[in-house]
């Protein structure tokens, strides 16, 4: 269901923003809280870099990802380099059939829990590979607890269908811990009826942002 926020949006126009755009991505890579991506295209190298190395320091990340860009020859060695260094990557298609692709491009990063920094949201037609910066696009980044809550509980409900019905496309060798099997009825609940989902750590950052 179609929903509002109201909060304060920094907006980019690429390629003329590229530079600044790219900069402000990575730059809540390097020290981010519990992460969150749905993505299309997936390639670019300083992400992957700061990923594993937000792993290694125990960051919490989940990836979603487009089965049509993630099989192939650009995309498919770098992100195995992310499942084979233990991170969650998952790979779909869209609710409407594998027909269809996992067009997104988002991000939510909860705050670290020391408190440093915001919640951070971004969105845009830019995808997350090296020429993309330099295209016709556009980005935005927000703050906002409405949006992280219905873009995470998407991201579960994504996930949870891709492990039921599309478990060969994953490259993990086993679903992320604590994921359930539901039957077909439950995972069409959980695919289309995308009621916030909310963290005990998340509802106590989104109280002090």
């Amino acid at each position: 269901m179609p929903f509002q926020i109201e909060t304060p949006v920094t907006c980019y126009l690429l390629p003329e923003d590229g530079e600044s755009a790219e900069q402000e991505f990575l730059a809540n890579l390097k020290d981010p809280g519990e992460t969150w991506i749905i993505a299309y295209s997936f390639t670019l190298v300083p992400m992957i870099d700061d990923l594993i190395e937000a792993h290694e320091n125990h960051v919490p990340l989940h990836l979603y990802l487009d089965h049509s860009q993630s099989a192939g020859k650009a995309a498919k060695p770098v992100i195995q380099k992310l499942v084979d260094a233990g991170i969650e990557v998952t790979i779909g298609t869209s609710p409407e059939g594998s027909r269809y692709i996992c067009h997104t491009k988002g991000m939510v990063s909860d705050k670290t829990p020391d408190g440093k920094g915001n919640l951070f949201c971004w969105e845009g037609s830019v995808n997350f590979s090296q020429s993309a910066w330099h295209q016709v696009n556009t980005a935005m980044t927000f703050s906002s607890p409405k949006w992280r809550d219905e873009f995470v509980a998407q991201f579960e409900a994504l996930r949870q269908f891709a492990w039921t019905h599309e478990a060969d496309m994953q490259l993990m060798s086993a679903p992320p811990p604590g994921l359930s099997a539901p039957t077909s009825s439950e995972t069409k609940q959980k695919r289309f009826d995308l009621h916030p989902i909310k963290p005990k750590q998340a509802t106590r950052q989104h109280a002090q942002a």
